[in-house]
């Protein structure tokens, strides 16, 4: 096999996997063809977990001769992998089209703290460092930006209704994260293949740039996955994408991980079951909305290992996510809200509680009421944005310089 084609595979090889089905089939195929032999269809479809067998199935195919990927495509297209095929076949066009599209996105800027909007600790104090004793430990949250937010909202959508109210949480999570010093990425209403294309852009520039965390927000109509902790997110041509294939770009391949924080937070329904309402409308334009869509769930669902990984979602499983054509979301109201006021002495996890319940005041016995889920995956120590305060700025400066630009879109 050609050495292009095989970082080819390499390079896609989450998403390979994430996509591929009828493993046994295709392994049938591939041996009545000789690209494999007996011993190494054992060797693929020994009882690893089926997300293990594909990836020894792509490693282990690189290694058959000139023949294997032009043969391996033919066999995932009988196979009806039509989606793997055009992984391998149309990778490169695609690519070169889209990083056109982020060219103008990712340059040089200069950014400064908002100290206004975002309190800082009335002694400087890093809360990470504050406590020698402190347990669990905290993550370093020092570096110059603290680190990159991509915040991704689909607001219109293939054959659905404007998510009005969403340009207005997109402006105050903008505000947000630039103040608690994040080099902060809005992108909107992008396909699923822009979509996918500026996850793993993202991801390269969080490996190569100075930075101790990465924040992912996405907002977009949503449904639940085959799996009640995932779910399924609508990009603008409408195809579905689920979450947990996009947590799964950001593990590490093949290499020692770095300890560094990923925090995803998800504005998005999970199911069809509402709560119906808010706040009495006072007209068409004020009517409560939901992110919620119709489309079935068909991804496969598999098990990775997770590190330094938390996991936020407006609502429970099942359940639809408030958002108001004026103010926005509510989860993304009250997410503002309680981090911009809170951050400079209060971890993650106790900023999350007060999310929940102040989420939980706007509840009427009228219009029900709304959940805030997160969860943690190998997140094991506090995480303090400490606003302001940074490794290199002892004294009040808190200039950040960056190599990363924010433009909008």
């Amino acid at each position: 096999m050609e050495q292009y084609h095989r970082k080819l595979i390499n390079d896609c090889m989450s998403e390979l996997v994430y996509v591929t089905f009828n493993l046994n089939t295709i392994v049938d195929i591939l041996l009545e063809k000789t690209v494999i032999n007996e011993w190494m269809k054992d060797y693929i479809l020994d009882d690893d977990g089926e997300s293990d067998s594909k990836t020894k199935l792509y490693e282990l195919i690189q290694g058959r001769g000139p023949q294997a990927f032009s043969a391996l495509c033919k066999v995932l297209e009988e196979t009806g992998n039509l989606e793997a095929r055009d992984i391998l076949t149309l990778y490169k066009t695609s690519k070169k089209k889209e990083e056109q599209l982020l060219d103008k996105t990712f340059d040089k800027l200069i950014l400064e703290h908002d100290d206004s909007y975002v309190k800082v600790h009335p002694e400087r104090k890093r809360m990470d460092n504050y406590e020698d004793n402190l347990n669990p430990r905290a993550y370093l949250m020092g570096s110059n930006p603290k680190g990159h937010a991509l915040i991704l909202n689909i607001n219109i959508i293939k054959d659905r209704d404007e998510r009005k109210g969403s340009k207005v949480d997109l402006e105050n999570l903008k505000k947000l994260f630039k103040g608690l010093g994040y080099i902060v990425h809005p992108k909107e209403d992008l396909t699923e293949k822009e979509f996918k294309n500026v996850i793993k852009e993202f991801i390269n520039i969080c490996h190569t740039e100075k930075a101790n965390s990465i924040v992912v927000f996405i907002m977009s109509h949503g449904e639940s996955g085959k799996n009640s902790r995932s779910a399924n997110i609508l990009a603008a041509d409408g195809i579905a994408i689920n979450t947990d294939w996009i947590i799964d770009q950001f593990l590490p391949k093949k290499k020692p991980a770095k300890t560094i924080p990923k925090l995803f937070f998800i504005q998005a329904c999970r199911g069809k079951n509402s709560d119906f309402g808010w706040k009495n409308c006072d007209g068409e334009n004020n009517a409560l909305q939901i992110d919620s869509s119709n489309i079935s769930a068909t991804e496969t669902i598999y098990n990775r290992s997770y590190n330094d990984i938390f996991i936020a979602f407006a609502t429970v499983p099942g359940y639809t996510a408030k958002r108001d054509p004026i103010d926005g979301s509510w989860f993304v109201q009250k997410l503002c809200e309680v981090i911009r006021t809170n951050a400079y002495n209060k971890d993650l996890g106790s900023m999350m509680l007060i999310v929940d319940s102040e989420v939980q005041k706007l509840s009427s016995t009228q219009h029900g009421s709304q959940t805030v889920e997160w969860l943690c995956r190998g997140f094991n120590k506090r995480f303090y944005f400490n606003p302001g305060l940074y490794d290199d700025n002892s004294d009040h400066d808190s200039s950040i310089t960056t190599s990363t630009n924010s433009t909008d879109l």
